[in-house]
């Protein structure tokens, strides 16, 4: 799993399995991933990191 907002990253979301772009980020970098995670100021990544664990738990 990886998440990224910049065109950077686009290597890292397609190469990852699941990649998740956060909704704020570059076009690019959303037309790679696999889903949208909420904005960083929104502590986007802690939100799918919970709610990913709340699903195995």
């Amino acid at each position: 799993m990886a998440f990224g907002d910049m065109p950077n990253d686009v290597e890292m979301l397609t190469w990852a399995g699941r990649g998740y772009a956060m909704t704020d980020g570059h076009p690019e970098a959303l037309a790679a991933a696999d889903a949208v995670a909420p904005p960083c100021h929104d502590d986007g990544v802690a939100q799918v990191l919970e709610a990913l664990l709340a699903e195995t738990s």
